[in-house]
């Protein structure tokens, strides 16, 4: 295999595996399976965005515009249909919904992986 292939091979070997990045412009998240992410999430306090665990790493979404029904106690956040794996903002299909019947989509506009060194400078009220 050329040099150039295996340079390119590797990378998504690693993008998939979490031990690299994956080129995606400036957020560089690196690619996750769906099942990895739990659900569990943390609303940033102007409601643009949240901060996702899967496995040992943070993932910041950044939303198209606030959410205030992030913020309510009552409040489901679920990945409905999206694919296998997720490696960019447009692979999340996000729903949100409340008790009472409440449903809209959520818009992710970028997928950022936090540094360690990021998360661990996050808030205790941020770090889901």
């Amino acid at each position: 295999m050329p040099a150039p292939a295996q340079a390119q091979s590797r990378a998504a070997q690693d993008s998939l595996s979490g031990g690299g990045r994956a080129a995606e412009g400036p957020s560089q998240a690196s690619c996750f399976f769906r099942q990895e992410w739990k659900g569990t999430w943390k609303t940033a306090p102007d409601s643009r965005a949240i901060y996702i665990k899967v496995a040992r790493r943070i993932y910041r979404l950044d939303l198209d515009s606030a959410y205030p029904l992030l913020k309510s106690p009552w409040a489901v956040l679920y990945n409905r249909d999206s694919s296998d794996t997720i490696c960019s903002a447009i692979d999340f299909k996000l729903v949100l919904s409340d008790r009472l019947g409440v449903r809209e989509a959520v818009i992710v506009r970028r997928l950022t992986r936090l540094t360690s060194a990021e998360a661990a400078s996050l808030p205790k009220s941020l770090r889901p």
